[in-house]
């Protein structure tokens, strides 16, 4: 996952999440090129994340279909939702509040902070956008900023 530093953002200007969706998650190489490909071509993009299907609620997914009329998730595709660091605070506060055991004991890990962020950041019931070409994904971006 890549997360731009906050005082990095310029929060005048509407900010990216886009998440690449495959069946079983990218190799390093591949998700480099995919990345790299997109943040050379624009600038507000705060997080890019490599999502594996499976991990997501079928629920969510099915809704995510139906909401963009696809028929299926190509392999790789692209999710776009915008970032709203309000939602990443909040998604961490819950993960604390749920597991207020493990907190005080220092027992909570970053892979579940990364995790909450994660599912709070790529919420597909606020998805923009989904495609399956990664030009499209530059394109949308251009055209809404």
């Amino acid at each position: 996952m890549f997360f731009k530093k906050n005082e990095e953002l310029d929060h005048n200007e509407k900010w990216y999440c886009i998440g690449i969706m495959t069946d079983n998650g990218l190799e390093d190489e591949e998700y480099d090129v995919l990345s790299k490909r997109i943040l050379d071509s624009v600038q507000n993009v705060a997080v890019i994340s490599d999502l594996i299907r499976v991990e997501w609620d079928r629920g969510k997914l099915q809704a995510l279909n139906e909401r963009f009329q696809d028929h299926s998730f190509s392999d790789p595709c692209f999710i776009i939702n915008e970032f709203i660091p309000e939602d990443i605070k909040r998604a961490r506060k819950l993960l604390e509040k749920n597991n207020k055991w493990k907190r005080l004991f220092g027992f909570l890990s970053p892979v579940e902070y990364m995790e909450a962020e994660t599912k709070a950041a790529h919420d597909f019931d606020k998805a923009l956008f989904y495609t399956d070409d990664a030009e499209k994904v530059i394109e949308y971006i251009i055209a809404n900023s």
